[in-house]
């Protein structure tokens, strides 16, 4: 029977090494996309106006608590209407940290 190189054990044990690296880097870069952004899931209640909205959401990781209800401010109202919102959905979206609010930049409904 033969056995395998002496090499192979260790080189075997650096390429699972490398795959579980890039599988962290993956979960930590979905839940902080960049500096002054953040990943959030929650739930759609209401829109008012052409730009905010009314979520109920989860906890954000390094900025604050859940939340029964807050307010967000969207870019744009395109934004909005591309989402095609309804109170109930559940969604995620991406919040850019300005100085005097939190900005919605991206938004989607999961299903």
């Amino acid at each position: 029977m033969s056995r395998a190189p002496r090499w192979a054990v260790p080189l075997l044990f650096l390429v699972l090494l490398a795959g579980f690296a890039a599988g962290i880097w993956g979960s930590f870069r979905e839940a902080f996309p960049g500096k002054g952004l953040y990943r959030v899931t929650g739930v759609f209640a209401n829109r008012w106006g052409e730009t905010m909205i009314l979520v109920k959401h989860e906890a954000i990781p390094g900025l604050m608590d859940e939340m029964s209800s807050m307010s967000f401010f969207a870019e744009s109202r395109e934004l909005l209407d591309r989402a095609d919102l309804h109170p109930g959905d559940r969604i995620r979206f991406t919040i850019r940290q300005l100085p005097d609010k939190l900005l919605v930049v991206e938004i989607q409904k999961l299903r």
